[in-house]
């Protein structure tokens, strides 16, 4: 009977030790993972403020481009009337 309860205990102990090999093994699997995991969301967090800043670029230059065309529509009808007056007075002092 000591016999089996000293194979029993020694089984224990070894599946005890098995155990915490095991929980140090996953926990480290787990550490590597979530490094890696962490990683890809720092690359994330770039990709996303280098793209926020692009859009932000791209508004800027839409704003500037709405008002470069209004200034330019503007300079074409100007430039048009004085056309047009210029060609009015010349028919006027050829009639």
């Amino acid at each position: 009977m000591l016999n089996f309860l000293i194979i029993l205990a020694v089984l224990l102990f070894l599946f005890i030790f098995y155990l915490n090999y095991k929980f140090y093994d996953d926990r480290k699997k787990f550490r590597l993972r979530l490094k890696t995991l962490e990683e890809f969301i720092l690359k994330i967090d770039k990709q996303q403020a280098i793209q926020h800043n692009q859009l932000q670029l791209s508004d800027d230059m839409r704003h500037k481009l709405k008002s470069i065309n209004a200034t330019l529509s503007n300079d074409i009808f100007d430039l048009n009337y004085e056309l047009f007056e210029v060609l009015s007075k010349n028919n006027l002092l050829d009639k």
